[in-house]
């Protein structure tokens, strides 16, 4: 029959659909960032598997670091450097992508698009979570920039050296992993430029590639977790089928 639509039951969804309207925004962001919380403490040994081998690729690939980067000095022309610092100026922009995500959340906000609400606000908060932890993790390494042309080494506890992790890796690599959970699509369009940012902040060279390895994927886990948050809120309120 034209017109006819399965029952909301049938369809695996709650019949009743709290007010998300009626919801503040501060609250969603509590909701989500608990819901971060409770992903990663479930899935712990994962996430610990993850974190090990992430050690083990650091270890070995870091005698690597300088032979790399002297390699790419061989051939790193003004015209690479200039292209190279044109592409990295996403990424010198430190909040730009975290500024665009804000700006889409308070243009749904203000067109009271609700249901934006939560991916939009999952992908800002591991955004802001991945810097975060960035700037904390920072000067527990203290590193040197490859810029500067200072010996490699781990100066700890020192804040004046910030190159491990890389910070715009960690906000790059957290928005594609939100949206990935909540917007495949968008995040599949997102990914290559932000490997792009990612590649140019070697050339440029503002990182070793460690640093941006290390920064995708701690990056990466924010914003998955935060990405499954936002789809246990969904669930939560039937806007989505209960998993299986």
């Amino acid at each position: 029959m034209a017109g006819h639509q399965t029952p909301v039951s049938q369809r695996g969804l709650s019949p009743f659909t709290p007010p998300l309207a009626s919801t503040p925004a501060w609250r969603t962001a509590g909701v989500l960032c608990r819901g971060a919380a409770v992903v990663g403490w479930t899935r712990r040994r994962t996430l610990l598997l993850v974190l090990a081998g992430l050690a083990a690729a650091l270890l070995a690939g870091h005698a690597a670091d300088r032979p790399v980067m002297t390699w790419l000095a061989t051939w790193r022309t003004p015209e690479v450097v200039t292209a190279a610092k044109f592409i990295s100026l996403l990424g010198e922009f430190h909040l730009a992508p975290l500024g665009v995500v804000l700006g889409a959340w308070i243009v749904a906000e203000w067109r009271h698009q609700k249901d934006r609400r939560i991916p939009l606000g999952s992908t800002l908060l591991a955004m802001a979570a991945s810097g975060i932890l960035a700037q904390l993790l920072k000067p527990v390494f203290g590193r040197p920039r490859p810029h500067l042309h200072v010996p490699d080494q781990l100066d700890w506890f020192n804040p004046h050296w910030d190159s491990f992790p890389s910070g715009h890796s960690m906000h790059w690599a957290a928005l594609v992993g939100a949206l990935w959970m909540v917007s495949p699509r968008l995040a599949k369009w997102i990914a290559p430029l932000a490997v792009t940012v990612m590649a140019a902040r070697i050339l440029v060279p503002r990182h070793y590639p460690t640093d941006v390895l290390a920064g995708a994927t701690l990056g990466l886990l924010c914003g998955l977790c935060f990405g499954q948050a936002a789809l246990d809120y969904k669930r939560q309120l039937g806007r989505l089928p209960p998993s299986s």
